[in-house]
């Protein structure tokens, strides 16, 4: 009969998110997990295979929870200006405040492992097929409602600020000045005109 586990395996992945973010996939050891968790290094063996394990289990818990989140938000109704403008800003605020220099764990994970694995590159992929996705429906309802011209490609437009939020992300964490990142959303805000 197996032993049952004596922890959250939950809060296990919210305390591995945080290290993974602030250093980074390859600079974390399984110590420092072993460390945040306070999970000994069987247990986390047993529970999630090993640290790319473990790894996988925290981007996913990020596109279902922080992402889903902020995307959700700007499925809210109202006029589609201003919830493009309110995404960005929160994105920026975030970049320049508590999340100054971490950026986000998806864009992070991109940039440093999606080149050469698989499944991070999937898990990414399916994260920004969601937010462009999430655009693209906020989008072709605001062109439904007269909000976005005739011309305009709602499918064109979604994959341009998806683009946008990840360039922003990570220009804040190379140069974090609210002027310039406002600067970039005030043109990409343009594209809606």
């Amino acid at each position: 009969m197996a032993r049952p586990r004596e922890f959250e395996q939950e809060e296990v992945v919210q305390k591995a998110l945080k290290v993974f973010w602030r250093q980074g996939y390859q600079a974390t050891s399984v110590q420092d997990l072993v460390v945040a968790t306070g999970l000994n290094r069987g247990s986390l063996y047993d529970t999630f295979g090993d640290k790319h394990g473990l790894f996988l289990a925290v981007v996913e818990h990020y596109r279902t929870r922080i992402s889903a989140r902020r995307l959700a938000k700007l499925e809210e109704p109202g006029p589609l200006r201003e919830k493009i403008a309110t995404f960005f800003k929160e994105v920026i605020d975030f970049s320049v405040g508590e999340g100054r220099l971490l950026g986000c764990l998806m864009t992070n994970s991109a940039v440093e492992l999606a080149p050469h694995d698989r499944d991070t590159r999937l898990a990414v992929a399916t994260n920004m097929g969601a937010m462009e996705a999430a655009f693209r429906r906020v989008l072709m309802r605001a062109k439904k409602g007269g909000e976005l011209a005739a011309d305009k490609s709602p499918a064109d437009l979604a994959r341009f600020l998806t683009a946008t939020t990840n360039g922003l992300r990570v220009m804040a964490k190379v140069a974090p000045d609210r002027a310039i990142l406002r600067s970039v959303v005030r043109v990409a805000l343009t594209a809606l005109d």
